[in-house]
C-alpha cells in the first residue's frame, strides 16, 4: 500500500500548541454524558506563523466552527443536550508512542475529566520509519486504557498510515468502534489544496474534509450515545 499522501504532511509534530493550552473544554459544564477527543493538528493546532497557519482550531479548516470538532460537537448536541467534551491534544504521545515516558505533556486534566467516550483520532504523526506494530498496539492501549472510558472510537489515518491495520486489529480485539478515513485523504477535494502557501497546512482537510471525517465519526457515535 502506498503511503504517499502522508508523505506530504510537513507540518511537524513538535510545538503544535506552543505556549497554548493543549487540553480544552466544549459543551455543558456539568454533563451527562463526557466525550473525550484526543487527537493532533487535525484535531488542534495552535497559530504558527512559519508555515502561515494562524487558527487555532483543526488545521486546516477556514475557521473553529468548520473543524471536526466543533461540527461534532454540535450534531452531537442536538441529540443529547447534557453532552460534554475535552479536546486533548495529543501529538506529543504520537512521536513517543515507542516511549510513552519520553512525552512530556501533560494529560492529567484529560484523565480527570472522566470521559464516558474516547475518540480516538490520531496517528499521522507516529514515525513511520522501522515501525513497530507490536509496541504500537501496547502502547495505544494502554494510552486509551489511561482514560478509563466505557466506549472506545478509534479511526485510522486521514493519511494511509503503517499503524492503520494495527489500529484495525485492537478494535476488533478490544470491541472499539472503528471509523475508516483514509480514502479522504486520498483526495484533493477533501484537502485544503490551494488555500494556504505551505503544502504540509495544504495537505491536511479542509472544510469539506473536516464535515466528513465529523459526520462519519458521529455515525459511529450515535449508536453509543
Amino acid at each position: 500500500m502506498s503511503f504517499d499522501e502522508l508523505k506530504k504532511n510537513t507540518v511537524s509534530a513538535r510545538e503544535q500548541m506552543a505556549d497554548l493550552a493543549h487540553i480544552r473544554f466544549l459543551g455543558a459544564e456539568n454533563a451527562g454524558l463526557r466525550i473525550l477527543i484526543a487527537g493532533n493538528s487535525i484535531t488542534l493546532h495552535g497559530p504558527k506563523a512559519s508555515i502561515g497557519w494562524q487558527g487555532d482550531w483543526g488545521m486546516a479548516a477556514s475557521a473553529a466552527d468548520k473543524d471536526f470538532v466543533h461540527l461534532l460537537c454540535r450534531e452531537v448536541l442536538r441529540l443529547r443536550n447534557d453532552a460534554g467534551f475535552c479536546i486533548c491534544q495529543a501529538s506529543d504521545w504520537e512521536t513517543h508512542y515507542r516511549n510513552p515516558e519520553g512525552c512530556t505533556a501533560d494529560f492529567s486534566p484529560a484523565v480527570d475529566f472522566g470521559a464516558d467516550i474516547l475518540v480516538l483520532r490520531l496517528v499521522e504523526n507516529c514515525p513511520t520509519k522501522d515501525f513497530q506494530p507490536d509496541i504500537f498496539r501496547q502502547s495505544l492501549q494502554r494510552f486509551a486504557e489511561s482514560f478509563g472510558a466505557g466506549h472506545v472510537v478509534a479511526t485510522t489515518g486521514f493519511w494511509r498510515h503503517p499503524a492503520d491495520e494495527s489500529i484495525r486489529q485492537l478494535a476488533a480485539a478490544e470491541g472499539w468502534s472503528l471509523v475508516e478515513l483514509g480514502d479522504l485523504g486520498q483526495r484533493d477535494d477533501m484537502k485544503a489544496v490551494g488555500l494556504f502557501e505551505h503544502t504540509g497546512v495544504a495537505a491536511h482537510p479542509g472544510d469539506a474534509g473536516m464535515e466528513a471525517i465529523a459526520r462519519r465519526i458521529l455515525n459511529a457515535l450515535i449508536p453509543i450515545i
